[in-house]
């Protein structure tokens, strides 16, 4: 019974990293989490708490076995970059939008 809740768990992350991250496309205001994330990063030493909170609950993460907290360097600047562009890209709607 652990291990299905801990597939559900480890999937619902997974999906929710891709929407966090290229959600901001469909709904702009997921920018919003953005920096939420990156200030939780930074205070935990650059690892993730919902992975944590799988090793607390399942002994495990989306990761694989093991304590395997740290977010890799990539996808941190993915989430960076994501962040970056979204931000312009929302800047310049607004700003086109206001012209009208």
């Amino acid at each position: 019974m652990i291990n299905f809740f801990s597939k559900i768990f480890f999937r619902l992350h997974f999906i929710g990293i891709y929407i966090v991250r290229f959600g901001w496309i469909i709904y702009p205001k997921i920018l919003y989490l953005h920096p939420i994330i990156f200030l939780a990063w930074y205070l935990n030493n650059n690892k993730c708490i919902i992975t944590q909170i799988e090793y607390k609950l399942f002994n495990s993460t989306f990761l694989g076995n093991g304590n395997k907290f740290n977010v890799p360097k990539f996808d941190r600047y993915l989430l960076y970059f994501c962040f970056i562009i979204g931000s312009f890209y929302n800047l310049i709607i607004n700003f086109k939008s206001s012209l009208l």
